[in-house]
């Protein structure tokens, strides 16, 4: 099939090379970046235009078969500007895919102006693994009513929907509050976790021991069920105020996902409170090394990542910043840039090497749970420091090996 793909973001490239890849011919209009986090997808890309599946331009084909939306939030005039258009080259034949997650009135906006079957498809893959979540789907939620175009997306993705039928239909807002609620239900889990880990700290349990017993029951399972300092990224705060906007104008006066929110805003200061007290409310001139930029391990997106609270909170307090992450990149730079003073970016100080970062330091906050950082070497690590002290973000280490090695140690409910 001829297929656009517009958009720049890591699923609009990971859409754009998994169908070239089963032999579409693709166009891409838009931008790849200089450096691509995503595991995986500049080897597929580089593949797929290598053998001219794939074509990067921003001449889209006017009768395409799929026009597939995978913009950014932020884009969404650009979105509705490029339907009003598809719709003036009135191609009968062509159906618009939206996969971006657009607020439901602009989503409106654009099916309305393309005027062309139109088929929802939320992009359930996460960043981190978005080419495996691509091609070995949960499931793939369709929300459409035109036969044709669901009988031609079925042909599309038939090579990712062959172990079993994982294609679920349903009302274009279905789809779209399918998205909402998915997001919502894992910030509900993980801002539940933490307030289960306080109770954990204050009834002297151990939140680790409380998972298992949780995860262990098959009405709840052991996904997103792990404690830690908050949880970030592009969705799943949007997608919290997105759906308390629904709710709230469905006339209900109730506040969970207020709560779920005020609660993950907290917890992303945790460590901060709990280095706080370790040197007795005096930070000042303080070395403080963070294992772990990113919200989360295998990408370079830092919005909304506990990370950025944590380093603000301690420049306030006069501490001096020692920063490792595995894909800190220019993202970084422009929030820094943007949200610091010139004397606090001096008191930033990053290194490409983990336990350079650590020396002479009086404490080791671990904030993204990064392959490389779940089993270093202790006896490096303590021999570097100035205080043995770790504050473990994502309860990656155990902590009485931790204690008997001469570890100060601070984990989450533990």
């Amino acid at each position: 099939m001829i297929i656009n793909v517009f958009g720049s973001t890591i699923s609009a490239l990971v859409t754009a090379g998994c169908l070239a890849e089963t032999g579409n011919d693709v166009k891409l209009i838009g931008q790849l970046p200089n450096e691509i986090a995503e595991p995986g997808l500049q080897k597929l890309l580089e593949k797929q235009l290598q053998q001219k599946h794939l074509q990067i331009t921003d001449q889209h084909a006017k009768e395409a078969d799929f026009h597939i939306f995978a913009y950014g939030d932020g884009d969404c005039s650009v979105a509705l500007d490029m339907a009003k258009h598809l719709a003036q080259e009135n191609s009968a034949n062509s159906t618009l895919l939206i996969r971006s997650n657009f607020g439901i009135d602009i989503a409106r906006e654009i099916m309305q102006a393309a005027q062309m079957a139109i088929i929802i498809n939320p992009d359930f893959a996460p960043e981190g693994s978005a080419i495996q979540g691509f091609q070995r789907p949960d499931r793939i939620i369709i929300g459409a009513t035109d036969d044709t175009a669901i009988a031609k997306f079925r042909r599309l993705f038939a090579p990712f929907n062959r172990n079993r039928d994982t294609i679920i239909q349903m009302k274009p807002e279905s789809a779209i509050l399918t998205k909402y609620a998915t997001n919502v239900l894992i910030a509900t889990r993980i801002s539940l976790m933490n307030e289960l880990a306080l109770v954990s700290e204050q009834m002297n349990a151990d939140i680790e021991e409380v998972r298992q017993g949780l995860g262990s029951d098959h009405r709840i399972g052991f996904a997103y069920l792990y404690s830690g300092v908050g949880f970030g990224g592009a969705y799943l705060e949007r997608d919290l105020h997105r759906v308390q906007d629904l709710i709230d104008q469905t006339g209900s006066q109730e506040n969970l996902l207020r709560s779920v929110n005020n609660i993950n805003e907290q917890q992303k200061e945790l460590l901060f409170r709990k280095l706080w007290s370790h040197y007795e409310c005096d930070l000042q001139n303080r070395q403080i090394s963070i294992w772990g930029i990113s919200y989360k391990p295998n990408t370079n997106s830092i919005e909304g990542a506990p990370s950025l609270v944590m380093i603000q909170a301690l420049l306030h307090q006069g501490c001096e910043l020692h920063l490792f992450d595995p894909k800190l990149d220019d993202n970084f730079y422009q929030w820094m840039n943007r949200h610091l003073s010139k004397a606090q970016q001096e008191k930033i100080h990053i290194y490409d090497n983990m336990y350079a970062s650590l020396e002479a330091s009086d404490a080791l906050c671990v904030l993204t749970e990064w392959k490389n950082f779940w089993t270093p070497n202790f006896n490096k690590i303590k021999t570097l420091m100035s205080q043995p002290v770790i504050l473990d973000g994502r309860n990656l280490y155990d902590k009485n090996f931790l204690k008997e090695q001469g570890f100060t140690y601070f984990g989450v409910g533990r």
